[in-house]
């Protein structure tokens, strides 16, 4: 209680600015270790996605696959690109969560993180559909030349066992993702929002 006192004296009386300095870890603390977590779920994503592109066309290029047609290898580019793509928004997104001032008032820093909340939220709402659509269209590409003169059981098999796969990480590793990152958000919101109200009281 005498720390909530203590915040709402400092931001009452801004000249106060050693007060200032000496109680900011009140409010970082909150939020510190939540915030790096989420910070490193971006950039280990980010690191994976590059590598997988990278070795993806390394393969294109230096592999020798014996592929008859183009667009085969146009396939295994366009998987690059999508994870480059993929990694680039991450990328952004953990620059977005480097952005956040700590150091700003409670309500300011409540205000940056309900902003990338909103931000966040559209871009699970639209990105991850779009992201596995291009993926799996790109990766349709690719196995039209490799399903070619294949016995019709195997294909069908292996089609069966790739959708179970793209389901699976979908609608229970992605969704499993998304569900423990919101809740790491609401832990820093909820903790700004408890300052911000007792602040105001």
């Amino acid at each position: 209680m005498k720390d909530f006192e203590s915040l709402q004296n400092m931001w009452q009386h801004p000249e106060n600015l050693d007060d200032k300095k000496r109680l900011l870890p009140i409010i970082s603390k909150a939020t510190a270790t939540t915030k790096s977590k989420l910070k490193n779920q971006q950039l280990g994503g980010c690191v994976m996605l590059v590598f997988t592109g990278l070795l993806i066309l390394a393969m294109a290029l230096f592999f020798n696959f014996n592929f008859q047609h183009w667009y085969t290898y146009a396939a295994l580019v366009l998987v690059a690109l999508i994870c480059f793509g993929q990694a680039a928004l991450m990328l952004y997104t953990w620059t977005r969560i480097k952005a956040i001032d700590d150091t700003a008032s409670p309500a300011s820093n409540l205000q940056q993180w309900e902003e990338y909340y909103r931000m966040r939220n559209k871009q699970i709402t639209f990105g991850m559909p779009a992201y596995y659509l291009a993926l799996n269209g790109a990766m349709g590409l690719y196995f039209l030349e490799i399903f070619s003169g294949r016995p019709v059981v195997n294909v069908i098999i292996f089609i069966a066992v790739y959708l179970a796969w793209m389901v699976f990480a979908y609608f229970y590793l992605g969704k499993r993702t998304i569900k423990k990152e919101t809740a790491r958000l609401h832990i820093i919101l909820d903790e700004l929002k408890t300052i911000v109200n007792q602040l105001n009281d």
